[in-house]
């Protein structure tokens, strides 16, 4: 079983293997979790995700967060509410491990006996009251005519629909950058009018890189002013990665901003080419 640090955690319960069983020590019940599954509607983007981890009450007390998949011991019995939170790595970095605030609690009503173990199959889907603004598909996925993500300022490239790397689906965006289109710049095409005051603002994006990556945020000011943020280094890979951007500080920094673009910036440095490959892209709030 492997043990995991998580965000807003001061510590995790470590449960040891022992060869003898004291016995006036009670005996646990055991819960097994493999995976969540995830579905979604047309109108809210893809339904891949990466959950890691289950963040596991039982009867709404705290038992662990839990990299799956698990089986843990639980001191508990009879009939008993285990309620599952979906866990994912905030801005995919292992160390920023947390609850995701747009997916649905799952709960499961069991029995639980000394000694015996309940396999959990927890399925999963976004709240009912999250909008996602990016589109009326609620995502870009390079799958329709035209891109919703334009060059803009120096950049010497643009980005283009390709069917060679593909996250998901037929179609994928694609950033190439050589010795004479060595920079990328570019932003959604749309504006987003987001929540402010520490609501909740994140942005999912599946990306392969083998160049460093930048995504950042425009806030609109009263008066024309335009303030750039870049949020989020993204480092290079050989594989695909999903990452939850959040944009939540990023949006809630700027309380007379108006509205709001997404940008992403790449650029060569030692490299003499580069390729950034992004597929999946929604914005998520409530």
């Amino acid at each position: 079983m492997k043990h995991i640090y998580l965000l807003l955690i001061p510590f995790l319960f470590f449960f040891q293997s022992c060869e003898v069983i004291n016995p006036d020590e009670d005996i646990p019940a055991f819960i097994k979790i493999d995976s969540i599954d995830f579905s979604s509607e047309y109108d809210e983007g893809t339904a891949k995700q990466a959950i890691y981890d289950s963040w596991v009450y039982v009867n709404g007390d705290l038992i662990g967060a839990f990299e799956m998949p698990f089986e843990i011991p639980v001191l508990k019995s009879g009939p008993s509410t285990i309620s599952i939170f979906p866990g994912v790595k905030l801005n995919g970095i292992s160390g920023l491990r947390t609850i995701n605030p747009f997916f649905t609690i799952i709960e499961e009503d069991v029995d639980l006996v000394a000694n015996q173990t309940i396999a959990l199959k927890p399925k999963s889907k976004y709240k009912d009251d999250i909008k996602f603004p990016w589109n009326s598909r609620g995502e870009e996925d390079f799958e329709e005519g035209g891109i919703s993500i334009d060059s803009i300022g120096n950049s010497s490239t643009k980005i283009i629909k390709t069917t060679t790397e593909v996250f998901e689906g037929t179609g994928s965006g694609y950033i190439k950058l050589d010795a004479g289109h060595q920079t990328f710049y570019g932003e959604s095409t749309e504006y987003f009018v987001l929540p402010q005051s520490g609501a909740a603002v994140v942005m999912e994006i599946n990306i392969k890189n083998d160049v460093n990556f930048i995504i950042g945020m425009f806030a609109y000011l009263p008066g024309g002013t335009v303030v750039s943020n870049d949020h989020l280094g993204v480092n290079p890979g050989d594989d695909w990665k999903k990452l939850y951007v959040n944009f939540t500080e990023a949006v809630s920094n700027y309380p007379t901003a108006i509205k709001y673009k997404v940008f992403f910036k790449a650029s060569l440095g030692s490299e003499e080419e580069g390729n950034v490959y992004l597929d999946n892209i929604k914005i998520m709030h409530f």
